[in-house]
């Protein structure tokens, strides 16, 4: 089983991952980015800003997956199901927020850039018709609640 959170730079997603963790006994929460650092010292260039490393860099990702399960997974990340078509199958959700208040969260990167491909992005994947979870002004751990509830209740267990 595993289930997926898309979601924007800014919407909380890495925010999440300590209140989910305890809510999921069993299940590993993976950041997306999480292996980013040390893909960035193999790869020689930021992976973020660097197109001809994505495929490298998300192929590294699903084998981690694919060792884990079939104990159940949460990823939480950029990728849209487009995107990770052939992987294995389970719910998505979207994770979002206000774009004010993602702007207010990405102001500490100090990058226009980026503050304004974080509401490019989630202006995008609003338009997917994913089951959403509105993280604008809200306690994380009412957050992660929400995402567990939706995610495990969406859950088909694998055959």
């Amino acid at each position: 089983m595993i289930g997926y959170v898309l979601g924007a730079p800014g919407s909380g997603k890495t925010t999440l991952i300590p209140h989910l963790r305890p809510r999921l006994p069993g299940w590993t929460v993976l950041d997306g980015d999480a292996l980013m650092p040390d893909a960035e010292r193999l790869a020689g260039a930021p992976i973020a800003s660097t197109p001809a490393t994505w495929p490298a860099y998300e192929g590294l990702l699903r084998t981690v997956i694919e060792l884990v399960l079939p104990n159940p997974v949460l990823l939480l990340w950029v990728c849209t199901p487009e995107e990770l078509q052939g992987w294995p199958g389970g719910p998505w959700l979207l994770l979002d927020c206000a774009d004010a208040e993602r702007q207010a969260r990405l102001a500490s990167r100090d990058d226009p850039a980026v503050i304004m491909e974080g509401v490019t992005d989630a202006a995008a994947y609003r338009k997917l018709g994913l089951p959403r979870v509105d993280s604008t002004e809200r306690d994380p751990g009412d957050v992660a609640a929400e995402v567990v509830h939706k995610i495990t209740s969406a859950a088909v267990p694998r055959r």
